[in-house]
């Protein structure tokens, strides 16, 4: 079944900057567009109003790294984020900047350092662990000097990740509290020892995304008073989700939806106006689809795919965790039918998202035939042992490899290594 992409919602456009707004640790069932009834994004919320709405997208991965080593590369991470670094690969920024696009970026997550290869096609690029309004001046300044000359850009906002913290602003969410082991903060890690602290850390959880909501007003506002609105395509998304117990655990471990559906939206000044899309999205399409936005060519033999063109609407989506010694596990998901594979002792979980969208009935004894498709398409694309990929990608090395003591310690900060 071909779908007949993106170019049915606004054209190629070579003469527009592209900016990509991402934000860490964003589950899209957090957003008001995606149903949620809290108030936590009422500026996200206006710009879906005017943007393309992907109902179904998906993160390549459940970390930072790893995600952002396919949305940049294209590829899944198991063949481009080898030992802990991003291998010289071509980049949606290196394609862009070949083709006449000054490229920036602004990542405010030490897991996106230099020193991992990160910065491969970008003009400037910086990186760090700042409060997100220090991001926020760093891409206002990016822009500045882009606005001469057509860009590609990236700003990455650390929000809503760990550490919670109350903020007044967001008390509406997330009241002031002083007792309780997070009436200020969670920390970088937290566990869950009641109810009350459940609802506690979700709560500044949503504070944390009504935060990055007002970060992301200012950003808007920038724009227009750059005057770059109306000559810019903005991407919003997110590297990975975040869990709360759905399954048992906190933060990102698993390979649940609540961990790999993330936000996409695609605001064209092309567009005539807002609309959804049921087009089955995953971060390894982001290198294909932008390039083909921008009436450019993206190298064969990718696994994203060009959706702005017509393409298979049947395809497989994979999903893969594997900077967990302790949990590697890879998802393929076709026709809302979604198969995990964990690598520790083989398992298989299967579930029908259509019916079951909180994936709460295995169905892996039910139809074992389905599970076993989905498996052995999984092993037709990685064209491996997909467990064995898995395990060799980081064999021997240490996320703190090629880090300097100080970059060292933000990842501790941010909860990513004890």
């Amino acid at each position: 079944m071909t779908d007949p992409g993106l170019s049915v919602h606004f054209p190629v456009a070579n003469d527009l900057n592209y900016l990509v707004v991402s934000f860490d640790a964003l589950r899209a069932d957090a957003l008001g567009t995606y149903g949620y009834p809290r108030d936590t994004s009422p500026n996200l919320d206006a710009f879906a109003d005017e943007a393309l709405v992907f109902e179904h997208a998906y993160a390549a991965s459940n970390t930072t790294p790893t995600s952002f080593a396919s949305t940049f590369s294209g590829q899944y991470p198991y063949r481009v984020f080898i030992g802990w670094n991003l291998i010289p690969t071509e980049t949606l920024a290196g394609s862009m900047q070949q083709n006449g696009f000054h490229t920036f970026g602004v990542f405010n997550n030490i897991q996106l350092a230099e020193e991992r290869n990160f910065g491969q096609g970008f003009s400037d690029y910086a990186v760090g662990s700042w409060p997100d309004e220090k991001a926020l001046e760093l891409g206002r300044k990016a822009l500045e000097d882009a606005k001469g000359s057509k860009f590609f850009g990236w700003i990455h906002f650390i929000s809503p990740h760990t550490p919670y913290d109350y903020r007044e602003m967001s008390a509406h969410l997330a009241g002031p509290q002083e007792e309780g082991r997070y009436a200020k903060t969670t920390g970088g890690t937290f566990d869950i020892e009641s109810d009350e602290e459940l609802a506690r850390v979700r709560d500044l959880y949503d504070g944390e995304i009504y935060f990055g909501d007002h970060i992301f007003g200012q950003l808007l506002s920038m724009l227009e008073e750059l005057g770059l609105a109306d000559n810019t395509v903005v991407i919003v998304t997110s590297d990975h989700g975040e869990e709360f117990m759905e399954h048992g655990q906190v933060q990102h471990n698993a390979m649940y939806e609540e961990l790999i559906h993330i936000p996409m939206m695609i605001r064209h000044p092309r567009m005539a106006e807002g609309a959804r899309t049921d087009v089955r999205y995953v971060g390894v399409d982001l290198y294909p689809t932008v390039a083909a936005m921008a009436g450019l060519e993206a190298p064969g033999g990718i696994d994203g795919l060009d959706l702005f063109h017509p393409f298979d609407a049947r395809r497989h989506r994979l999903s893969v965790g594997m900077t967990n010694d302790k949990r590697q596990e890879m998802v393929n998901e076709q026709d809302r039918m979604k198969l995990i594979v964990g690598c520790a002792e083989f398992t298989e979980e299967l579930y029908d998202l259509s019916s079951d969208p909180g994936e709460k009935t295995d169905l892996i004894l039910d139809r074992p035939s389905l599970a076993g498709s989905l498996y052995d398409a999984m092993e037709k694309i990685t064209v491996s042992n997909p467990c064995g990929l898995l395990e060799n990608a980081n064999r021997g090395k240490a996320p703190e490899d090629h880090l300097s003591p100080e970059q060292i310690e933000q990842l501790r900060s941010l909860g990513y290594i004890q």
